[in-house]
């Protein structure tokens, strides 16, 4: 059977037809398997047309029969899902120091994941992408389509990056870029909303209307989900937390500003005053590492009771409950999330944040307030990026 999602409406009917088909799928994603009365009533369409239209979707594997729920009395329903092999997304996970092909099946399980180290500043970044990609979509499934998830200030209309410029091809973001190359919807998304969107589908955000996920990478990001919706802002900027000024006289911040959270929260931040620490020749098993200093070496010294190194943690994160204050105060979320490199300091990171937001926050914001890390890890990035994609391309098949 002809595929009745990628078919060309013909007239009227088949254009409502077609949206009918993506509510079906796109409900069929976000919540679960479900029944044909459920999704009729969910849909507010007749069960006749649900099933009809289910038919449909069954022939051209969109969907599959999940069998009879089981029920104490009376008919027991058949449910529906989504059929995850129908479809492959490829995500390209962009990060300051490596980027990650991951090409997905629709129910988050990972085909391939390829990893390349690329240093997001590089000038020739974007011919190595385009390099690795033209040999991974060789011997790799067709994709449906392209998410991209990067750091930095992306916009939502283009993609454009507005921080990493070697990203983008002159005034084209890496999205048109590799649209038009590979003749394949493709989509951007900043990394930390990413993550929360992620969250939001499968995590500790699932089912919760207010949530703050702070990103602790090399810089600091905030997702913002607000009354059950992902703050963008008007441009897709929103929750640029790192470049909140926190010292008046403090450090100059890459971003040309003095004094942002980045400078003293960022593991950028946490690396540089580790070097410090040695070059004053500070007590610290960090001097009996031969060669450059990482963030690991310093979480791993952290956790294994290196005083110096658990100082630094401690400032860090003091500093970071302080800009988290200001986010709780407007936005009033019920958890906030932790993620990024940053959360492997686990308890050491956590309970610093939390101390830090008890003494600054207003007793009725914290009351009920929990601080989590994600359990996704760096999963709950490329899941989200998915969701992205699916929710984009339902959207293309609606025009």
């Amino acid at each position: 059977m002809l595929d009745p999602i990628s078919l060309t409406p013909q007239s009227l009917v088949d254009r409502k037809k077609r949206v009918s088909y993506t509510r079906i799928l796109s409900h069929l994603f976000e919540k679960g398997s479900s029944s044909i009365a459920k999704l009729a009533k969910e849909l507010h369409t007749s069960v006749p047309s649900v099933t009809a239209m289910l038919d449909d979707l069954i022939k051209s594997e969109w969907v599959i029969e999940m069998g009879a729920a089981k029920t104490k009395s009376g008919r027991r329903p058949v449910y529906y899902d989504l059929n995850p092999k129908k479809k492959i997304i490829l995500v390209l996970d962009v990060n300051i120091y490596q980027t990650n092909f991951v090409f997905i099946d629709l129910r988050n399980e990972i085909v391939t994941k390829t990893t390349f180290r690329i240093d997001l500043e590089s000038k020739d970044y974007l011919k190595k992408i385009i390099h690795e990609l033209d040999q991974l979509l060789q011997i790799n499934p067709h994709p449906w389509a392209i998410g991209i998830s990067a750091p930095g200030l992306i916009e939502t209309s283009t993609g454009f990056n507005h921080t990493h410029l070697n990203v983008n091809l002159g005034d084209k973001s890496l999205a048109e870029v590799l649209e038009e190359k590979y003749d394949l919807p493709v989509f951007s998304i900043n990394d930390t909303r990413a993550s929360l969107l992620g969250e939001h589908h499968y995590g500790f955000a699932k089912n919760k209307s207010n949530v703050l996920l702070i990103n602790l990478d090399w810089g600091v990001g905030l997702g913002i989900l607000h009354n059950g919706q992902i703050v963008e802002g008007s441009a897709g900027f929103a929750g640029e937390l790192g470049h909140v000024q926190i010292v008046p006289d403090g450090e100059l911040c890459h971003c040309g500003k003095v004094g942002c959270l980045d400078t003293i929260s960022s593991a950028a931040s946490i690396v540089r005053k580790a070097n410090r620490g040695l070059a004053d020749n500070k007590p610290t098993s960090l001097a009996e590492i031969k060669g450059d200093v990482t963030l690991a070496d310093v979480i791993h010294a952290a956790i294994h009771g290196d005083e110096f190194c658990i100082d630094i943690i401690y400032e860090v994160g003091s500093e970071l409950g302080k800009g988290l204050t200001m986010a709780v105060h407007l936005f009033n979320p019920e958890v906030i999330i932790i993620d990024g490199i940053l959360k492997n300091a686990g308890d050491l990171i956590v309970s610093t944040i939390r101390q830090s937001i008890h003494k600054y926050c207003l007793a009725p914001f914290k009351s009920n307030l929990d601080i989590v890390i994600s359990p996704l890890g760096e999963d709950s990035k490329v899941f989200g990026t998915k969701a992205f994609t699916f929710k984009n391309m339902m959207a293309l098949y609606r025009k």
